[in-house]
């Protein structure tokens, strides 16, 4: 009974929400680290693309993953004292599994070249390949960068033309840097460091966070070229009234419209109950501005089990109050 109760308040949550991205929960094998620069006693500060949020220490980064200009960039820090011995480990478990992709019709391997990255770090390498079966013509460049003892990062971009991948990819591995003191409007965060470039095109963050009492916290944030004009309080009215989800009882905690960093928004605070068995959902969004990385479109959102609603809500509150710009310590 309680698989089916969570089954059908999810299925709810993410009706409202639009659903949140289940590509960016699968892609990130990492597990980033926060920082307590610029948060308060008892909070960490998270430095996600081009903003930052603080979170009561309880709160534990699941996944964290970012696109800039196309391209899907993580940084980590090494595991092992001998830097050299790991970076050719995971390089070699990398072809491994490029080497297991599924050949496209019409070729006859999957690996079209593998090159040094010279004058970037202290050590690069960078491989094409096909992969995607579906669209034979579509091609793959991945690297990994060598940065020193602060870390390396990772790099994977398709497309078809590959003078202007390598171009596009050096020029971003050429703008990395490590922490994040000194940040600026240009400043795209990971998980360790930063891009130092400009917004340009095609920027998405997806983050998960899980805290106590049971609360799991999502962020996502994208460039949209096209303005969403209806808000998750919109969304929540129209699926109710359609009666999307017969036996689901919402009580409408807190709706309404909410700023957040100076960021026009929907909230809504409510609570959902099958059975005799509650959850709480704490949501808003902001639909941004049309091309843009300083103004994206943003969906924040919060469930737990029902309870503490005081406690909870005052952690929703801190919460959104403290996203900001990233270079706002």
């Amino acid at each position: 009974m309680r698989t089916l109760t969570k089954l059908l308040i999810t299925v709810m949550i993410s009706l409202i929400l639009c659903g949140y991205s289940d590509a960016a929960e699968k892609r990130t094998p990492h597990k980033p680290t926060g920082t307590t620069k610029g948060a308060k006693q008892g909070m960490k500060t998270y430095y996600m693309g081009r903003f930052a949020i603080d979170l009561p220490a309880e709160f534990q980064p699941e996944i964290q993953s970012q696109k800039i200009r196309y391209a899907e960039v993580f940084d980590f820090k090494w595991k092992e004292r001998d830097r050299a011995k790991e970076r050719e480990s995971l390089w070699t478990q990398k072809l491994a599994k490029i080497k297991k992709l599924q050949l496209p019709k019409g070729k006859d391997r999957i690996i079209i070249e593998e090159r040094e990255i010279k004058g970037i770090g202290n050590w690069g390498k960078a491989v094409s390949y096909f992969g995607n079966y579906v669209h034979p013509t579509l091609i793959y460049w991945t690297a990994l960068i060598d940065f020193g003892s602060s870390g390396g990062v990772w790099l994977t971009i398709d497309g078809t033309n590959t003078d202007k991948m390598i171009k596009n990819f050096t020029n971003i591995l050429k703008h990395y840097q490590y922490g994040f003191d000194n940040l600026t409007k240009d400043s795209f965060c990971l998980n360790h460091g930063r891009i130092e470039l400009p917004y340009l095109e095609q920027e998405e963050i997806y983050a998960r966070f899980a805290g106590p009492m049971g609360m799991k916290l999502r962020i996502q944030m994208s460039e949209t070229q096209q303005v969403e004009e209806v808000g998750v309080f919109d969304r929540l009215v129209a699926s109710l009234a359609t009666n999307f989800a017969p036996g689901v009882d919402v009580d409408k905690i807190r709706t309404g419209h909410r700023k957040v960093a100076n960021l026009p928004g929907q909230e809504i605070i409510i609570r959902g109950t099958v059975n005799d068995v509650s959850e709480l959902f704490f949501a808003w969004d902001s639909p941004g501005k049309e091309d843009s990385g300083e103004y994206p479109e943003i969906k924040i959102g919060l469930e737990c089990p029902d309870g503490n609603l005081d406690e909870k809500t005052n952690i929703w509150d801190h919460t959104l109050d403290s996203f900001r710009p990233a270079y706002k310590h």
